[in-house]
């Protein structure tokens, strides 16, 4: 497939937002490797000779990352929700004023109850950023892929909602089914990862490169399976939420066309690879306001930004997002 030629003489967007939406992918990144990975792995390991010195090192930079992460992603929504608001798209500025409003309410008094709110705006919020991009003319596959993060959220939303009532309103009149919830959004998770990859071949064309690279990732998790699959699965599941309840290979081929359609996407979509990588720290579970706000923004990314106006001043003078 021809590529299409590259766009010329447009200035690279310097403001505050390109450079917190920069930072934020890095930084959770770091925080799902040092904090939900090797932080929970080092607790089963003995802390003696230079491990020790490391595993504090580690387990600090990861802290580190992780509030340097909570506090980007709270600037990220709120700026652009002051994107959406100065080009007259009201309903998605209110839709994440009142997304991080919540996150900020929930985490300063930490009261549970207040859970059910936050999430709702969540939801709400989600409808806000992809409706436009899904109902628009952009490419199909693309449409397709965000659909798919958008039906598995709502999906995983549900089931913390049916969490929340059973925890508000115990009795036999609380809601049912959120684990169908869950293993539905899971099998959606991973076609969705096909129809990223699909995306990515229509709007860039195949190279070689990415789908070499990708493989990294798949055979990682092969060989993982294959020599602990017991250990693998809790850890799949306290990074991405994942219960892996499909065959093994199902899900190797989906982080291969995901990571392969990340790295495509690097040279000339690169903020689209920003929101991958913040879909993958976000997980599927969904269950703390931190999350929620990564999948946002990265949602905000995957649909080059059209619910705020478009994500580059240069784009937004051309008209287009």
């Amino acid at each position: 497939m021809v590529r299409p030629p590259a766009r010329l003489g447009r200035r690279p967007d310097a403001t505050p937002l390109a450079a917190v939406l920069g930072l934020l992918p890095a930084a959770a990144f770091a925080e799902l490797v040092l904090v939900r990975t090797f932080y929970r792995v080092g607790i089963y390991i003995p802390k003696d000779g230079p491990f020790r010195f490391a595993y504090r090192v580690l387990t600090g930079m990861g802290s580190f990352a992780l509030n340097l992460s909570s506090v980007l992603v709270l600037i990220a929504l709120l700026l652009l929700s002051g994107r959406a608001w100065r080009r007259g798209l009201r309903t998605c500025a209110w839709a994440l004023v009142a997304f991080a409003g919540g996150s900020l309410v929930l985490s300063v008094l930490g009261n549970p109850d207040l859970g059910p709110t936050a999430r709702l705006a969540f939801v709400l919020a989600v409808g806000a950023v992809t409706w436009p991009f899904v109902r628009g003319e952009a490419e199909r596959w693309q449409r397709i892929a965000v659909a798919g993060v958008a039906v598995s959220a709502l999906l995983a939303s549900y089931a913390g909602f049916v969490a929340d009532a059973g925890r508000l309103l115990p009795g036999p009149g609380a809601p049912q089914g959120a684990v169908g919830a869950q293993l539905a959004a899971e099998a959606i998770v991973v076609l969705t990862a096909f129809a990223f990859f699909l995306a990515w071949i229509a709007s860039d064309g195949v190279r070689l490169w990415p789908i070499v690279l990708g493989l990294g990732p798949a055979l990682a998790l092969t060989g993982a399976w294959r020599v602990n699959g017991a250990v693998t699965g809790i850890l799949v599941l306290w990074t991405s939420g994942l219960r892996l309840y499909l065959p093994v290979w199902v899900y190797a081929l989906a982080l291969w066309a995901f990571a392969a359609a990340a790295i495509g996407w690097v040279p000339r979509h690169g903020r689209r690879s920003s929101g991958l990588v913040l879909l993958l720290v976000a997980g599927m579970l969904l269950e703390s306001t931190y999350v929620q706000g990564l999948l946002l923004v990265g949602l905000v990314l995957l649909t080059d930004g059209q619910a705020v106006g478009g994500l580059s001043p240069a784009a937004a003078a051309e008209g287009s997002p």
